[in-house]
Formats: structure tokens, C-alpha cells, sequence
């Protein structure tokens, strides 16, 4: 695929020229040295009720004319088609996105964002739904497609929110301390082999009474079994059983992962069962908003591996969206890329995100995600992140060396919208650190001695560290109160900010300039130096951290345990731009690097230099994440392990049906991939997936290095450890025809 950063430069600027002028509905493509015009504009179809699009041919560029038309032309030779649009929404930390896609080509119709807020995200979503319909003539009832990217359940397992739980754990009984978060747990008999056999059949009178047990005062009961990814029959009969006593949702173990380790599968089944309140009410909520607007597309809600799943499934697993937001992010960036194998560094407001894409997928983390405190066996995509983003609070260390969050503040620059006093007050003060209370803001949460912290500066304005001491009798050192009473959303704190840099450096128009000119200013006076100088040596600061973050993953990736002091020092070096020394250490990096995200233009300017790498910001690269929600497939994937027995036989252990056995290695290689790859195209085919294709990727360990040969010859099969079969399934959403 022809990137549009590598037009020639006379194209590049009669594009740009084109788009000033309003002329949007054409394309440009090259096909050797020569540039050749399309036009493409949609109309309503009074007969069929729809809106077509209509494409045709316009000429071609020459350099120094123009366009050039073609002799001839007729009304004969345009293309109609019926119109095919997406909507796709992404919550992220700041903001929340809303994009209008054409799904023939994926290109952006039209794209808005609205403030994320965080106390009811419907909010903001509804806000940024109805500004992105008013910005373009596409109506609700255009959309053939919805996908939304929520934070929505990471947000809730990192505070600890939701719903109480019953436990049902068949075959297994843990130690009395060990506890999974439920409320209420009981064991009963039954249980399976690593083979899939009955250790002991279940009762259906001790199963009818823990049902009776667990499910009171709870809001969902979770299943787990011994062994159920070899046999899952037993957590099905519980499963169904308890749905028809209570009513209440039910989930097994074996539903949310195929991997074994029944503690974690109980872990996962029981948080899964805690978010099904929260989430459900949102999805209600999203569903019911949409339908009223006309929208009778199917709703998909993105999962954290980068596929889709539909709304009711996304009501019963809801853990299955945790990390969504990267996830769609890492797929938004490879479809307006183009590079189905690339380095994904998403920058936003709060974090960067950084994963590396693989035949048009993300890497998945097959372990599974974890999330705060929790360990899960949800699949994820495999994301490195750091909490270095646009908003990320910078400060000072000892040694006059500058911090890069992790703490995401308001920008001054922002801050000073409602506050036009603050700049005049930061240039006085030389401080650039200021909080205030938030209305209706959840006081229960504090300490006594945060109590009278909020009581004494409540209704106040905006405050900086001095001047509440000041306003608190007998406290001298509350820099912890205030740093937790920020995080307990009682108060919000301003402060300078890599965006602020970025303002005062007029890379772009933000809120107020002045508040981020006094925070540089402010910052200048503490180090020493004038205002250009201060913000030069912090953006250097910037883009060397950006530099590290991104050679951290992929050293990661590569090597086990080489993060250290020394190594740190390495790092440092390998990002750095000076160059010259009589021996330079400099990276190499083989894949393109693909930058996403509002700031990321700006926080990798120079990357390419220091990465010796290409580096790509695809057009509409700030809504990265809401293309990729909306954009993605219907996946599903499930890996199983072959390995040698001591009769010269092999064994393949099958998640779905326990092991099986065969005489020869590429015998149950084949075997094993068809039941994978059978057992996936049924299961994302019940999810509503059409067009599906599937695939496979054999690893093979050797117990001698460099063992290859024929598998059929007894003294090579005898080398092998074991092989690994992953396959995939991946299928079209289902859209409104």
C-alpha cells in the first residue's frame, strides 16, 4: 500500500490546497510515477430509501498544470454503490472520540471529541455522538455499524467497584484464607482429569442447595471447575440449573479462558461476575440513547485481545473488555497506517501505549491481563505502558533533573479558561501547582485529617500548597493528603504539562497561552533559566523519554532481566541524539513505527532520527482509537500442546475435548489444527461473524538445539519437547443491510 507521505511533494500540496478549498470528495492515487484523480460523493436514493455512493474517475496530475481532465466522459462510467458508514467511539482518559467512518475504505467522514467524564461516561460519549452527527449530512439512520472502546471496566477493577458475587467450585476446595472477592463460596463434589474424565459425579441435590446458599444478596454466581477446559459439562449442568433457580447471570470458568490454572479461572469468573451491574447498566444505557436517536445498527463493544463482540455477549463478559482502549488503539493506528507490521506507540492525554503488530493483529498476552490487584486469564493485547502523556505533570528532582508524571493534572492552559486570573498569579508566585475542590464532590472517602483539609479551602478557587497551609491551622506537610485527596476526585490539580510545552511552543492553539507561558516562566525561574531555554531542555526531555519507552518494549520483547541501573545508562544513551563521539551506540529498529494520538506528532518529531526508523502519522491519527473501534473483526483464538509420550506415541491436549492421541507428529499437528480451527469458526459464527477465515501457527520446541529433520524418523521425533498449535478465526461484524 502507497503511503501518502511518500507523494511526491507537489501532490502532497495540491492535496492540501484541494482539502482548503472545501473539495474533500476525491482521492489520489499512484500507480508508478504518475498520480491519477478520483472523485467519490455520496446522495440519497429516494426509490430505495438509502444513501449511495457514487465514484468515478476525474484525470490526472501533472506537475506544473494540474488536473487534467480525460477527453470523454460519461455519467455511464460512474460506479454507485449503496453507502456503508460506521460509528465508532473511544473513552480515553481525557477525551472521548466519536468518528463517522466509510467501511468500504475505512477512510474518516467526520470526527469529534467531547471531554471524557469520568463520574457517568455516558455523558461525554452522548455529547461526542451528537457533535459529530451535527458536523456532517450523515443521519443516525445511515449507520450500517457501531463499535465502541470503553474504559469503562478497567476503571472499575483499579477502584474497586462493582457488584457482589457467589462462588460455586466444583472438584477443588482452596485453603479457608484464600478468597477469589466473593461473598459468598461453596464447594461440591465432582471434578475432572487432565484427560477429561470424572473424578466423581455431582449431586444434583448438593448442587440445588449451594445454589440456594450462594446466590444471597448477590448480583451474579461464578463456576468453576476442576479441570473444565478438558471437560466442561459439569460447570454447563451448574451453570444452567442456577439461571433457572435465581434468574441471576451465571458464569463458568471455561466460558472466559481455555488456559489452565483453576485459581485463576475462579479469579476471573468472579470479577467478570462483579462488573456485570456496572457494565450492564452503561450498555443499557448506551443502547437505549442510540436506539432513540435512530440508530439501528448492530452495537459492538471492543474486547482488550483487538476484536469485537456484541452487545449481549459484552453485558454477560464484560471482563473481556479490560484494556480495550489500547487495543483499539493498536488496530485504529494499522488501518489508517496501512502497515499490517509495525510498532504502535499511542499517546494520549495520560499514557503511552506501545504494542507491536503482527500480520494485522496485535501481539496477544495469552497469560492473561492484569489489572491493579487482580490477575486474570483474559486475553489482552500485549501493551507496554507508561503514564507519560500529554497532561502528565511535570516536576523537578533533586539534582535539577525533570520528572514526566506519573500524575495526570489538568494544563495550565486549559485551567486558565475558567480561571484568567491564574497566569498573573503563577508569574507572581513562580509557582505552578494549584488545586480545588470539585462540586458534589464524595467527601465520606476521607480521613480525618483530609476532612479538614477539604473543609478549610472548599469553595475557595483554585489554590496552590502555601497558601491552604496557610488556610489549615497546625498543618505544616500535606503533600500526601493532597496528592491522595486528588486521587479520591475531590480535588483536581493544575499544573504545567507537556501540552503547556507544547502550547508555549505554538505547535498548536490550546486553551489560554498565557497560563502556559507562566508555567514555563515559573519553571525558568526555579532552574535558572530563561523561558525558551527551560522549554527546550524539558521537550528534549520529552522526546528522549518517549525514545526510551518505545526501545523498553521492544528490549523486552527480545531479552529476559536486562533492565537495571547500568542498563539504564545504556538506554539513555542509545535515545540521546548527540552523536559524533568516537563510537556511537545507535539503534536500528526493522519495522515502521507508527505514531497515534493527539500529541504524538509532536512528542516523536524526531524519533526517526533517534530509532533510525521510519516513523508514520497516518491522517486522522488523533482518533486512532475510535477508528479502531469501530474498524476491527470478530476474532477469537485458542492454542493446544502436542507433546511426545513414552511409548513413542503423541499426545495433543485439546482445551474443548481432553487429550487425544496419534502415531505420528504431523498426523496430530493436522489433527489438532482442524479442531481448533472448527471449534473457532463455530464459536465466532454464533457471535454473528460472516466472511470468517481462519489460521494457524505451529511452534515447535526441541529438546536439542536446532533440532529439525523429519517427523516421521524416530530419532528426530524423540528431540522434539512439545509443539503448539495457535489458531485464529476471524470473521465481519454484522452490519444493518
Amino acid at each position: 500500500m502507497v503511503q501518502r507521505a511518500e507523494y511526491d511533494q507537489w501532490v502532497q500540496d495540491w492535496i492540501r490546497k484541494e482539502k482548503e478549498g472545501g473539495r474533500k470528495c476525491f482521492d489520489v492515487k499512484k500507480s508508478g510515477n504518475s498520480y491519477y484523480v478520483y472523485y467519490q460523493t455520496t446522495r440519497y436514493n429516494a426509490e430505495t430509501k438509502k444513501r449511495e455512493k457514487v465514484s468515478g474517475y476525474l484525470g490526472k496530475l501533472v506537475e506544473g498544470v494540474g488536473l487534467v481532465e480525460p477527453d470523454t466522459y460519461s455519467e455511464d462510467d460512474e460506479k454507485i454503490s449503496t453507502a456503508r458508514y460506521g460509528l465508532g467511539i473511544d473513552t480515553g482518559g481525557s477525551f472521548t472520540d466519536a468518528v463517522i467512518i466509510d467501511l468500504d475504505d475505512n477512510t474518516v467522514v467526520a470526527k469529534r471529541k467531547s471531554p471524557t467524564t469520568h463520574h457517568d461516561l455516558s455523558i461525554g460519549l452522548y455529547n461526542s455522538v451528537d457533535a459529530v452527527f451535527a458536523s456532517c449530512d450523515i443521519k443516525p439512520s445511515d449507520i450500517s455499524l457501531v463499535g465502541i472502546s470503553t474504559t469503562l471496566a478497567t476503571n472499575s477493577v483499579l477502584e474497586g467497584h462493582g457488584g457482589e458475587v457467589g462462588l460455586i467450585l466444583i472438584g477443588w476446595k482452596p485453603d479457608e484464607d484464600v478468597t477469589f472477592g466473593e461473598k459468598h463460596r461453596v464447594t461440591v463434589r465432582g471434578g475432572f482429569t487432565s484427560t477429561g474424565r470424572a473424578i466423581a459425579a455431582m449431586s444434583k441435590e448438593e448442587v440445588t442447595r449451594a445454589i440456594k446458599e450462594v446466590s444471597q444478596g448477590v448480583d451474579a454466581i461464578a463456576v468453576s471447575g476442576l479441570f473444565s477446559v478438558a471437560n466442561s459439562t459439569q460447570e454447563e449442568k451448574v451453570k444452567e440449573l442456577a439461571r433457572k433457580m435465581t434468574g441471576l447471570p451465571v458464569i463458568a470458568g471455561h466460558e472466559l479462558s481455555a488456559a489452565l490454572g483453576i485459581d485463576l479461572r475462579a479469579e476471573t469468573a468472579v470479577l467478570n461476575g462483579r462488573l456485570i451491574p456496572i457494565v450492564s447498566k452503561f450498555f443499557d444505557d448506551v443502547e437505549r440513547t442510540f436506539r432513540g436517536k435512530g440508530i439501528t445498527a448492530p452495537i459492538m463493544v471492543y474486547k482488550g485481545d483487538g476484536s469485537v463482540m456484541g452487545l449481549e455477549e459484552a453485558r454477560i463478559h464484560p471482563i473481556e473488555t479490560i484494556l480495550s482502549g489500547p487495543a483499539a488503539s493498536s488496530m485504529g493506528g494499522m488501518i489508517l497506517s496501512g502497515y499490517e507490521d509495525c510498532v504502535m506507540v499511542d499517546i494520549g492525554g495520560t499514557s503511552t501505549d506501545i504494542a507491536v503488530m503482527e500480520g494485522g493483529f496485535p501481539q496477544i498476552q495469552y497469560e492473561g491481563a492484569s489489572v491493579g490487584r487482580w490477575r486474570t486469564r483474559v486475553k489482552a493485547v500485549d501493551m507496554y505502558t507508561v503514564a507519560l502523556g500529554g497532561d502528565s505533570r511535570i516536576s523537578v528532582l533533586e539534582g535539577q533533573r525533570f520528572q514526566l508524571g506519573p500524575d495526570r493534572v489538568v494544563p495550565l492552559c486549559v485551567f486558565s479558561e475558567t480561571h484568567p486570573d491564574l497566569p498573573e498569579r503563577v508569574r507572581h508566585s513562580e509557582i505552578s501547582e494549584y488545586y480545588e475542590t470539585l462540586p458534589a464532590a464524595d467527601v465520606s472517602q476521607l480521613t480525618s485529617k483530609e476532612r479538614r483539609i477539604f473543609d478549610a479551602i472548599d469553595g475557595k478557587g483554585a489554590l496552590n500548597k502555601m497558601e491552604i497551609i496557610d488556610m489549615v491551622d497546625g498543618l505544616w506537610v500535606i503533600d500526601d493528603e493532597l496528592a491522595s485527596m486528588v486521587r479520591k476526585e475531590v480535588l483536581v490539580m493544575s499544573a504545567l504539562t507537556p501540552t503547556d510545552v507544547m502550547v508555549f511552543k505554538k505547535m498548536f492553539a490550546l486553551g489560554v497561552p498565557a497560563g502556559a507561558d507562566a508555567g514555563v516562566q515559573a519553571l525558568g525561574a526555579r532552574m535558572g533559566m530563561t523561558k525558551k531555554q527551560v522549554a527546550t531542555a524539558v521537550f528534549e526531555e520529552i522526546k528522549t523519554r518517549v525514545c526510551e519507552v518505545v526501545m523498553t518494549k521492544m528490549l523486552d520483547d527480545e531479552l529476559n532481566h536486562w533492565y537495571g541501573e547500568e542498563s539504564k545508562v545504556m538506554l539513555r544513551r542509545l535515545a540521546s541524539i548527540k552523536r559524533g563521539s568516537p563510537m556511537d551506540i545507535v539503534p536500528k529498529m526493522n519495522l515502521p513505527v507508527v505514531g497515534i494520538g493527539a500529541p504524538a506528532r509532536f512528542m516523536m518529531e524526531d524519533l526517526d532520527e533517534r530509532l533510525n526508523a521510519k516513523v508514520v502519522f497516518p491522517e486522522n491519527n488523533d482518533v486512532g482509537n475510535a477508528v479502531g473501534a469501530v474498524s476491527s473483526k470478530i476474532a477469537e483464538s485458542l492454542s493446544a500442546t502436542i507433546a511426545p509420550t513414552p511409548d513413542y506415541r503423541f499426545m495433543a491436549n485439546i482445551p474443548f475435548m481432553g487429550a487425544a492421541y496419534y502415531s505420528h507428529l504431523d498426523t496430530a499437528v493436522a489433527a489438532t489444527r482442524r479442531w481448533l480451527e472448527s471449534y473457532l469458526t463455530k464459536k465466532v459464527t454464533e457471535m454473528g461473524a460472516t466472511n470468517i477465515r481462519t489460521s494457524s501457527k505451529i511452534k515447535t520446541y526441541m529438546a536439542t538445539e536446532g533440532g529439525v529433520g523429519d517427523w516421521e524418523e524416530e530419532s528426530i521425533a524423540r528431540t522434539v519437547n512439545f509443539v503448539e498449535v495457535v489458531s485464529r478465526a476471524v470473521g465481519d461484524p454484522p452490519e444493518l443491510v
